[in-house]
């Protein structure tokens, strides 16, 4: 009865949802002598809907034909016309300037100034500003810099002409590619350099870049380049973590930068050289005993010796054995600190010869981790590539094995083909030289996890 009565009042009383649902507004600036009506007809899609206007403003008369004071009206940005619905210059530093679409001259820009739909705005060597859209979302505009924003031609937020930026939630095209935001968090960086290629890099969440009609996802802590005129190149890991991770916390206005963001106990030793979310999703080193068996499916083996460092180079190693063929990881006599480290594996042959050891991933110890139901890190076995290759085949096929229903596989983003057993595979084209393979496995429920294996042709 309680809810019907509620449903009645809400239905009855439509101003008490509205009021629940703030809208976003808009400021016109007003010179002297205009006219509601003459603001009506240059500003609003629907003129007849001037006496809006008054619903929120103090006005000395409702009559649209009077003569105004130079004020500053708010107005509801749903009524405003698409191009010139407005972004705000919220911050600027030294020398920025704006211009006005389908203008010619450039002028100096102002602290708050609204940028409508087409403007351009431009940084130089020592300066750089930052543009808020109506969503709130935000833009960062690095030195010698130059964007259009939400241009009128174009379904995007901003077109990046020259420079780089620093984005949240927002389309960005640039001359050579576009870069989608895939999650609510996604906040990137996007520079377009002198000949015209794109470099993207993805701080959090996880980026769309899409050039010559082929897409690659980029994830936090990657990169991805797209020269003009070709698709884009495979993610790898960002090259200069903490000059970027610098700009990402000038972007976000936070004092803690790099490493500090990992949600792990205070004190614990941290692997140099990787980025936080790979140390935040680090799993538990008593896993490691999975990975000696990925790399010895189908190999006679007399033993195996494991490695871990802080360093992902193993300049300085902390724990150091060999175990015998059917021995499984144990750590626990190492008395490692609790942390993250890089830690790698070699097999041992039938002769005790030591192998080439597998490339550095990234494991915890003495870490307490969430648990989740299901750990897409145990459904997956790659057979080939198990570790890093160099092939002398401009062909390769890529096998594996997943485990549990309802998994779905892709290589470099194509869809790999699966049996019912599980089994899936699939041809890939090399290129001279190096060529990153990444394997991601998905779930019914949009969880997914990824592998990279580098294949070098010679």
């Amino acid at each position: 009865m309680r809810a019907a009565l509620l449903a009645l009042l809400l239905l009855a009383s439509p101003g008490l949802v509205l009021a629940r649902r703030p809208r976003a507004f808009q400021r016109v600036v007003v010179r002297r002598g205009d006219t509601l009506w003459g603001i009506a007809n240059t500003y609003l899609k629907d003129p007849t809907r001037w006496d809006e206007i008054l619903k929120y403003n103090r006005l000395p008369s409702s009559d649209p034909t009077a003569a105004l004071p130079g004020m500053s009206l708010r107005v509801p940005v749903e009524l405003i016309k698409d191009d010139l619905r407005a972004a705000y210059l919220i911050y600027l530093l030294n020398r920025v300037n704006f211009r006005r679409k389908d203008t010619a001259g450039w002028r100096s820009a102002a602290q708050d100034m609204q940028l409508f739909r087409g403007d351009s705005l431009r940084t130089y060597d020592d300066s750089r500003a930052k543009v808020r859209f109506l969503n709130r979302e935000m833009l960062s505009l690095e030195p010698n810099s130059m964007a259009v924003i939400k241009p009128l031609d174009v379904k995007t937020d901003v077109v990046l002409k020259s420079g780089g930026i620093f984005a949240g939630h927002s389309r960005v095209t640039t001359v050579s590619a576009t870069i989608t935001p895939k999650t609510r968090d996604t906040q990137f960086s996007a520079r377009v350099r002198q000949d015209l290629s794109t470099l993207v890099e993805v701080y959090t969440g996880r980026a769309a870049v899409e050039a010559q009609g082929q897409t690659v996802d980029v994830r936090a802590g990657m990169q991805a380049e797209v020269k003009l005129g070709l698709s884009p190149g495979l993610p790898r890991r960002i090259v200069d973590l903490p000059d970027f991770e610098a700009r990402a916390a000038e972007f976000t206005g936070s004092a803690v930068q790099g490493q500090a963001r990992v949600r792990v106990a205070k004190g614990a030793q941290l692997a140099m050289g990787a980025d936080a979310d790979s140390i935040n999703n680090a799993r538990d080193a008593d896993n490691l005993s999975g990975e000696v068996e990925s790399l010895r499916v189908g190999m006679p083996i007399s033993g195996y010796r494991v490695q871990a460092s802080r360093s992902r180079d193993f300049d300085t190693v902390v724990f150091d054995k060999r175990y015998d063929s059917d021995e499984k990881v144990d750590i626990k006599d190492a008395e490692l600190p609790p942390g993250v480290y890089w830690w790698r594996v070699a097999l041992v042959d039938l002769l005790g010869v030591d192998g080439k050891f597998s490339a550095p991933r990234l494991y915890s110890v003495g870490l307490a981790r969430a648990s989740r139901s299901v750990d897409l890190k145990d459904s997956i076995v790659l057979i080939k590539p198990a570790t890093d290759e160099t092939v002398s085949e401009k062909t390769y096929l890529v096998q594996g094995l997943v485990k549990g229903d309802g998994l779905s596989v892709t290589v470099n983003g194509r869809p790999a083909r699966q049996d019912d057993s599980g089994n899936f595979s699939l041809e890939l084209k090399l290129t001279p030289g190096p060529n990153d393979v990444v394997i991601e496995v998905s779930d019914q429920a949009g969880d997914s996890m990824t592998l990279t294996r580098r294949l070098t042709v010679q």
